[in-house]
């Protein structure tokens, strides 16, 4: 058996594999010939099978000859044999028409128990289980010797079984009957009870699993005299054995048990008798059953228990789907080692850790070295924020007496068998591609009290990000970023409440964005970007599907495939085109949706132009009657709108929306819907009819398909950002730069002349951006988890002295420099300035704008400032610059609550749980994220009720790693790997030992360290049999 240090991950598993000692089987040849290709045909198979279960019935002779060919090199290719009994038990289930006749001649049912093992000497078997079921029967009535049997089962006993039954019957029909041992063996049955009883011996205590034959218990009678013992018998095995002829009949029968209520763990077995050349359902290798475990028994075990998690039956699980299409966004393993040219003494680090794709616990005890494996993890991942680190920092191993990090070096291994590495002693490019996300213990404590304080720019810049990524496609009218798209509906807004508001908010977005792009980090990390989109395209060519070659099977065979598999082109094709259709009608919802916005931003363009005519009218009207010549205002100017034939081409694009609308979402007959359904249909049956070789090389176009689909998408267009494309075309356009920021400047100066006003309420349209976001956390799946999540908007508005020092962190070098005197300095300047001038309105402007460029103090020698810097947390630079060319100010302000209160009043437990919901739950990135402590604050009801959920949803998903002091949390998430930190003080050594929870040496350390609630230990007691 194998314990692999990367943790549970998904094998497949086939329990019930009969060999060539079989009473029944269809093994061609004679014993020895028939065991060759046996053996032969099961290391052939694919190499995602782990583990075999070998039943042979009654005996374990064949499970004896397999661990012994295993044990002698055969083989390599299977982890784990397990020995599985099957008996008939005394329950009759009625008749079933025809039977299976190659098993049994008997048309009577018997419901079939499977007893599986651990992997024990077979002879342990024989002794301490089926010496103990021996049955009883009398064959003639008042018989004695030889009209009674009763003996240990195995094969000479059933000859002996056979031959007294058949000597029990008339010498005249004794030549119907098969060979003594045959007979012997469909006779057999044996006591259910004394099944039990024999169970009960202390030496099978946790070495053994029970398993119920579906079909054969089916049969059994369901009435209201026997439905409770049909109930039992299922209820209470570990697990049901069925023999599926696709993934999707599995399904079917698995859903008829939870219709019953009753024991719904079915497991897909192969029930092979036939070599996997065959056609025969029952053949070697036809297993859809995956298990995410050791292979172990105590990884069975543990799959049974977490069933639902662990178990998929099917083609490939879904998230070993993400993985092998993501390779990029996985790492494989960490290494930590002394750089070459070290001439440190002490060790310290030398470990080379494998890390699951799903959900790694690191536990340990406290300084034990968790941290610092997720800091290096973290730190050779790019992440942004290693000023958290509680490792690697100048207090610890970055201390700059000891200097131990200079000498050491981390790695991080991807599954695209890329590397990225990182000295210890140096913290990552700023201009790098952050490859994970980190959330050390400090950076969420910091955020949290910076929401109790008042608000954070950091959690509102992932807030926007977050929020953004749940906006349906066609209303982000291909704007890259939740700001982008506020600045165009802002645009409206602005124009309908302050005249030109929106287009000097447009200019001053432009110039941030344009000083952005302009300087050197925004190139480098532009360059980073497309380095890493090269590589994942240059990884996805590397890794196409394996190809598979049209089979070639006989012409009658053939013929049938190809007349299948062209149906299933033909059908294909169909789908093809209904998709297509769908996207068309998409693209054409996105085009319209565009042009509707479009329309409404020039109406309102045109109302705002008649309020300022009317304004205007007023003014020359004033100015007219001064004059008193009698001149009407009509004989001067005169001003004709007619905003008509812009509504009707908003309602005929409204109409199209809506008739759009109404083909994609319409599950009418002959609609796309309906269409697309049943022509999955179609493909799905008419994929059953195809043979093995035929469903692979049809799951290969698939396939090929999809990975030319991944392809395209990475490689993009102008219009898709973050592809390639569009990347080199962002590159190359930054040399316009600096033209473009005199431009801007220019005609903000001239803009700011013209504006007169204040901004009015953007709360719909912010709110209106945060609906899918908040229909998510409060959608039906999310409701289970009682997340009282709501988004708020408010506007605040200020006199201009506050509201800017306001905005301004006046604690850093700058001209606005000192509490005492930048209100002084302000104050000096405001006086200064003559408002009613157009040109000193402006003068002022630029003048705030360029001391928030250069430290203008005397003493400072005009030196260049980061405009960012100078901020206090919630403000930003956009909000700054149109306040100040704007000359008046109201800014949205977008806030949480959580069960009715604002963030800011939450507890720091709450605060706390809201961020980590946020990151774990609702924020889409799929990057792997390393969270320090995430129970910190939090109560063992709230770590059960909420943390436990959101942590299995993403890494469903996402890798997630976590660091925790409590291993009850690894426990009760079902963390596919453990790694258990320790410290050798007196060598110096971190050291790492990893695992499966199931692993028994793993499973001793969480125990070791466990300190948890009666909950975690009576989940750790179903999972472990303690």
């Amino acid at each position: 058996m194998i314990m692999n240090t990367d943790g549970s991950t998904w094998k497949r598993w086939d329990l019930h594999v009969h060999t060539p000692e079989s009473m029944v089987h269809n093994y061609p040849g004679e014993k020895e010939a028939a065991w060759a290709a046996f053996l032969t045909d099961l290391e052939s198979l694919p190499k995602e099978f782990k583990v075999l279960g070998i039943n042979d019935y009654l005996f374990v002779d064949g499970y004896a000859r397999v661990l012994r060919e295993k044990i002698n090199g055969r083989l390599a290719n299977i982890d784990l044999l397990l020995p599985v009994i099957e008996l008939r038990v005394d329950k009759f289930g009625g008749v079933i028409q025809g039977g299976r006749g190659k098993h049994r001649e008997s048309s009577w049912s018997r419901v079939n128990l499977h007893v599986i093992f651990d992997q024990v000497d077979p002879d342990f078997i024989r002794q301490q289980f089926l010496s103990a079921i021996s049955p009883n029967y009398n064959l003639v009535p008042g018989a004695s010797g030889e009209g009674k049997w009763n003996s240990i089962i195995c094969r000479e006993s059933l000859e002996a079984l056979g031959e007294a039954i058949i000597q029990s019957v008339s010498e005249n029909i004794r030549h119907q009957y098969g060979p003594a041992v045959i007979e012997g063996f469909n006779n057999l049955n044996v006591s259910l009870d004394g099944v039990k009883k024999a169970l009960q011996n202390h030496s099978l205590a946790g070495k053994f699993l029970v398993a119920v034959g579906k079909t054969e218990w089916e049969n059994l009678k369901w009435d209201d005299h026997t439905i409770a013992e049909k109930k039992t018998l299922i209820n209470e095995a570990d697990l049901v054995f069925t023999a599926a002829e696709s993934p999707e009949a599995y399904l079917k029968a698995r859903r008829k048990l939870q219709e019953s209520q009753v024991n719904a763990k079915l497991f897909d077995c192969s029930d092979a008798h036939w070599l996997s050349s065959s056609t025969d359902k029952d053949r070697v290798g036809n297993c859809f059953t995956w298990i995410k475990a050791d292979s172990t028994f105590k990884g069975l075990i543990q799959a049974i228990h977490e069933y639902d998690d662990r178990v998929f039956i099917g083609g490939d699980p879904p998230k070993r789907k993400i993985v092998q299409r993501n390779k990029t966004k996985f790492i494989g393993s960490v290494r930590i080692e002394k750089l070459n040219d070290s001439s440190l003494a002490e060790q310290w680090f030398d470990s080379n850790i494998p890390l699951n794709s799903d959900l790694v616990a690191i536990i340990g005890n406290k300084g034990s070295g968790k941290s610092a494996l997720s800091d290096i993890i973290a730190l050779a991942g790019n992440t942004k924020h290693h000023k958290g680190f509680s490792f690697l920092n100048d207090s610890r191993f970055r201390n700059k007496k000891s200097k131990f990090s200079q000498h050491f070096m981390g790695s991080l291994t991807w599954l695209d068998g890329k590397e990225t590495f990182q000295r210890l002693d140096t913290d990552p490019d700023p201009s790098s591609v952050e490859r994970v996300k980190y959330l050390p213990q400090s950076y969420l404590e910091d955020l949290c009290n910076q929401l109790g304080d008042g608000g954070s720019a950091t959690f509102d810049a992932e807030l926007r990000k977050i929020i953004y990524s749940h906006v349906p496609e066609a209303d982000k009218l291909g704007k890259s970023s939740m700001d982008e798209l506020l600045q165009f509906k802002v645009v409206e807004i602005n124009e309908a409440r302050r005249h030109l508001r929106e287009v000097i908010s447009e200019i001053n977005s432009e110039v941030l964005e344009a000083e952005k792009r302009g300087s050197p980090e925004f190139k480098a990390g532009l360059e980073a970007q497309l380095t890493t989109k090269r590589d994942e395209l240059s990884s996805l060519e590397q890794s196409p599907p394996q190809v598979v070659e049209d089979p070639n099977e006989s012409d009658e065979a053939l013929a049938a495939n190809r007349s299948a598999a062209q149906e299933i082109e033909k059908l294909e094709q169909d789908l093809m085109s209904v998709d297509h259709e769908k996207a068309v009608y998409q693209e054409q919802k996105l085009t319209t949706t565009k042009k509707k916005a479009l329309v409404k931003r020039i109406s309102q363009s045109l109302e705002n132009y008649k309020k300022q005519y009317d304004v205007f009218l007023d003014d020359l009207k004033l100015q007219l009657s001064e004059l008193e010549v009698g001149i009407p205002v009509q004989a001067l100017v005169e001003l004709r709108l007619d905003i008509q034939p812009l509504e009707l081409v908003a309602m005929a694009l409204q109409e199209d929306i809506d008739r759009i609308d109404g083909l994609l979402e319409s599950r009418e007959l002959g609609s796309l819907s309906d269409r697309r359904e049943k022509l999955g249909e179609a493909i799905s049956e008419a994929k059953s009819q195809l043979g093995e070789r035929q469903r692979q090389f049809v799951l290969y176009r698939e396939a090929l398909s999809q990975w030319e689909s991944m392809k395209s998408e990475i490689i993009g267009t102008l219009d898709r950002p973050g592809s390639i494309i569009w990347l080199e075309k962002q590159i190359e356009s930054l040399a316009e730069i600096p033209a473009l920021l005199d431009e801007l400047r220019v005609k903000r100066r001239g803009l700011s002349g013209e504006i007169h006003g204040h901004i009015q309420t953007m709360v719909n349209e912010y709110q209106w951006l945060y609906e899918p976001v908040q229909a998510f956390v409060a959608s039906e799946e999310q409701q289970g988890m009682s997340l009282p999540l709501h988004f708020h908007v408010q506007i605040e508005q200020a006199g201009f002295q506050d509201q800017f020092l306001g905005w301004l962190n006046r604690q850093v070098r700058g001209s606005f420099s000192g509490v005492e005197e930048s209100y002084k300095l302000v104050r000096e300047i405001v006086k200064g300035v003559d408002f009613s001038s157009t040109d000193d309105a402006v003068a002022f402007a630029e003048m705030i704008d360029d001391m928030l460029h250069f430290d203008r103090r005397d003493d400072q020698d005009n030196r260049f400032t980061r405009f960012e810097d100078q901020l206090r947390k919630g403000a930003s630079s956009q909000d700054v610059l149109d306040y100040i060319y704007g000359f008046e100010y109201l800014s949205p302000k977008y806030s949480l609550t959580y069960d009715g209160q604002d963030i800011g009043l939450l507890s720091p437990g709450e605060r706390g749980l809201l961020l980590l919901v946020f990151y774990l739950l609702v924020d889409k990135d799929d990057i792997p994220i390393i969270i320090d402590q995430p129970e910190e604050n939090l109560d063992n009801q709230t770590i059960f009720r909420i943390l436990v959920k959101c942590l299995k949803k993403a890494k469903a998903r996402r890798q997630v790693i976590m660091v925790t002091h409590n291993p009850n949390l690894a426990v009760v998430c079902d963390a596919e790997q453990i790694i258990y930190a320790s410290c050798d003080k007196m060598h110096k050594k971190f050291q790492y030992e990893s695992g499966a929870i199931e692993n028994p040496r793993i499973n001793a350390r969480v125990v070791e360290i466990l300190e948890g609630t009666a909950p975690a230990f009576k989940n750790r007691q179903q999972k472990y049999r303690l």
